[in-house]
């Protein structure tokens, strides 16, 4: 029995040293619990600039049996800032809520070192007001850095094209990669802090593109990140008018799809149109079973179900490889006005090519491929 006792005594003492490198990222009272990884956070963000991306973010749990009514706050010091993307919620029991995270600090804000916190509050409102029913918390680390350098990340195809996709910029702090700055345009500015960098380049979820990086303060980088991919070139929108009034007809939806992957056995084209902002209608304006390796040029002509009135129409292309979506093309407008186009289609991206030139280049390929196609099938 001595023994037993000797042992349990001896084991005490080992188990409270394991336990405090236990990590613990929530503290959880009243039923309410946070976890994510803010807390794993080392924010190292020169004055005037800001940090987000996918993998900064809290997860707010409801452990009771009871809806939970949450509320966020943060603690940070004078110019600095904390933005969620959700403030106040309720959680189902059994639920949870994720908060994505960006911190912005500005040019005034003072440097050194930093905790910051974010606290989600559960809480019950009664006559008497607002009453507090639990709490959960997380810290992490911040230095505000005196010091900045500009880099640019831009991904490409082989052929120097710009390429729509994700692109993710980590700081590597002690070995560990911090989150810097995200983009799902293909495209990224940021100002940073001095130090090494890794800039990654996904399509459809699967990384293509990676390269390490030094930068020093007050210098100038662009990364380029060449992916071999399925992506969108020389999308456009060109007005159609009647000839006798002068109105709009129709638009003409022109573009290129260019393989530079694989052959997929199907792909669908899905024309999607918003106006004033919101969602108008989807459409399937082309199924090409299979899609070889290469260029395509295509071309669709729209028309609103309900006729064109005066507003703006928003027109993206999302390309779907075997049911699944895979990229997309930047949003394009047309502003509609008097029954004519005011001011011509506005274009969110240097490399689209617009009006007739688009036509033409597209036209011009699609009849290259048929040309082709027939002169095989003539020889076989």
């Amino acid at each position: 029995m001595y023994s037993k006792v000797k042992r349990f005594a001896v084991l005490i003492p080992l188990v409270l040293l394991a336990s405090l490198f236990i990590p613990a990222p929530a503290e959880a009272q009243g039923g309410i619990a946070l976890s994510g990884s803010f807390y794993r956070q080392a924010f190292e963000i020169p004055q005037g600039s800001s940090v987000s991306g996918p993998s900064i973010y809290v997860v707010v749990f409801n452990n009771g049996a009871e809806e939970l009514s949450v509320r966020m706050k943060t603690e940070t010091p004078v110019g600095v800032n904390i933005s969620l993307s959700e403030d106040d919620f309720t959680i189902p029991p059994g639920g949870q809520q994720k908060v994505m995270i960006g911190m912005e600090v500005a040019e005034d804000a003072v440097p050194g070192e930093y905790e910051i916190s974010i606290t989600a509050e559960s809480y019950k409102e009664g006559v008497s007001g607002i009453q507090l029913m639990g709490a959960a918390a997380q810290n992490a680390n911040l230095k505000v850095v005196g010091e900045s350098a500009l880099v640019k990340v831009i991904m490409v195809n082989p052929d120097g094209k710009p390429v729509v996709g994700t692109v993710r910029l980590f700081k590597v702090i002690e070995g560990q990669n911090h989150e810097f700055a995200y983009s799902d345009t293909g495209e990224l500015e940021a100002r940073v802090s001095p130090g090494s960098f890794i800039a990654s380049g996904y399509v459809a979820g699967e990384k293509l593109a990676e390269e390490t990086f030094d930068i020093a303060a007050d210098e100038e980088k662009t990364i380029i990140l060449a992916v071999k991919t399925v992506c969108f070139e020389g999308f456009g929108i060109v007005p159609n008018y009647y000839t006798e009034t002068g109105k709009l007809a129709f638009v003409q939806v022109v573009y290129t799809i260019n393989n530079l992957y694989q052959t997929y056995p199907e792909a669908e084209v899905v024309l999607k149109v918003t106006f004033d902002g919101t969602s108008l209608e989807e459409t399937t304006i082309a199924t090409l079973t299979p899609l070889e390796k290469g260029r395509v040029g295509l071309k669709y002509n729209y028309i609103p179900a309900g006729g064109w009135v005066d507003g703006t129409y928003g027109f993206m292309l999302q390309l779907n490889l075997e049911g699944e979506p895979y990229t997309t093309t930047l949003e394009e407008q047309l502003n509609v006005s008097g029954g004519g186009v005011a001011g011509g289609a506005s274009h969110s991206r240097y490399y689209i090519i617009g009006g007739v030139v688009a036509a033409i280049v597209a036209g011009g390929v699609y009849l290259l491929i048929r040309r082709r196609g027939k002169t095989k099938a003539s020889s076989a």
